[in-house]
């Protein structure tokens, strides 16, 4: 057995994987939530920057800003939860809840967008009582090319994969986006 091979294949426990051994994984799956955690951490810190979407955002108009942006997302339902959300009724309380943020803030963000020309406010066709909000012309060419570029992005990272690299990634990455939630709900000893 070649000696320098052998050592380069065998990497020095860390730290943090010594936790993981010892709530019982192997060390190999404990080196590889330890790999997981290592490259959440430049996700995280990828998308606070966001550093792609500020670039499209300052291509298609630079006088939006980042929280403009989300909230026509939640307004355009871009990433629905499920197919009842991807058609509901958009109030300022949807976008505060989608965004996670208070009311008021998303009140304030809303009414930017609006004074911009991307929403309108209209009356509810289930309640007239109460006011959504939905896209403009503008808003939705906004949103198609918005969408367009960023797909170009991806298409252009992610055309080497396979698509059964691509079907298991998605399920898995989908799977490991609760991974918080569950932690401390088991953590707290509720029930999921």
């Amino acid at each position: 057995m070649d000696v320098k091979r052998g050592a380069a294949a065998e990497k020095p426990a860390t730290a943090d994987a010594a936790f993981y051994r010892e709530a019982g994984f192997s060390p190999e799956a404990a080196e590889a939530i330890v790999r997981i955690d290592s490259t959440m951490t430049k996700i995280r810190r990828s998308m606070t920057r966001r550093e792609l979407v500020i670039e499209i955002l300052k291509e298609l108009d630079p006088e939006l800003d980042l929280a403009a942006l989300d909230v026509m997302g939640a307004v355009m339902h871009w990433h629905p939860d499920n197919e009842a959300d991807a058609t509901r009724e958009v109030t300022v309380g949807t976008v505060a809840e989608r965004l996670g943020i208070d009311p008021s803030r998303a009140s304030r963000i809303v009414a930017d967008v609006v004074e911009r020309g991307y929403i309108r406010r209209a009356a509810s066709q289930a309640d007239s009582r109460r006011i959504v909000l939905e896209p403009t012309d503008k808003g939705v060419a906004f949103g198609n090319e918005w969408r367009r570029r960023k797909s170009e992005v991806l298409i252009a990272s992610l055309r080497e994969w396979t698509e059964d690299e691509l079907t298991t990634f998605a399920r898995l990455v989908d799977r490991f986006s609760t991974w918080g939630k569950r932690g401390l709900a088991i953590r707290r000893g509720e029930s999921e």
